[in-house]
């Protein structure tokens, strides 16, 4: 076996053996945080709306011509992500407060844009949904005001204990490498190769 070979099986091996660690690692980190957007639910007059029917009155009043979600949109308003709970986790006080708008920080009624109480309950199910997404900690405070203020969030510390997956990950392809390199070095010494 010439060193090509080597380098190959060496490079090979690692390739073959990243692919499921990393989907078990993807799926133990992210699986199962997010929750079903079927399962969160606005009441309004007997009435249950969930965050799929939200998204599209989201779309339809063309909130992100305005205001950003998780980061994607418009950044004439602030990020929404978070509006559910600026509300007080209120659903009413949510969907009031985008039929009334706050005109004082430029946000127009939106009763006046046809939405109606229905619409806004859907709404606030759908932002209620993107509250409960794990998003590390993303908007920070910072972006509510946007006044150029550093927000209140603590810096993350990250220990070993929080990514032993990474730890474990590194020292298992390392043994597997030098396992090959070696196992290629006995052959070779013995003149198998």
């Amino acid at each position: 076996m010439n060193n090509t070979r080597l380098v190959l099986i060496g490079l090979l091996i690692p390739a073959i053996l990243m692919i499921p660690y990393s989907i078990f690692s993807f799926y133990t980190d992210f699986a199962n945080k997010n929750p079903d957007p079927a399962l969160v639910t606005v009441d309004f007059n007997g009435i249950t709306f969930n965050a799929i029917e939200g998204k599209k009155t989201f779309e339809q009043y063309q909130c992100m011509g305005c205001h950003t979600i998780v980061g994607n949109g418009a950044y004439f308003g602030p990020d929404l992500t978070n509006a559910y709970e600026r509300a007080g986790k209120s659903d009413a006080a949510l969907s009031g407060l985008m039929l009334v708008g706050l005109p004082s920080k430029g946000m127009p009624p939106m009763k006046d844009r046809g939405m109606d109480p229905e619409d806004a309950a859907r709404t606030a199910a759908f932002l209620k949904y993107a509250n409960m997404l794990d998003t590390n900690g993303w908007p920070n405070s910072g972006s509510w005001e946007r006044n150029g203020s550093i927000d209140g969030i603590q810096e993350k510390r990250l220990y070993p204990s929080e990514i032993w997956q990474v730890i474990l990950g590194i020292i298992f392809f390392n043994v597997i490498i030098f396992g090959v390199i070696l196992a290629y070095e006995r052959r070779k010494q013995e003149g198998r190769l």
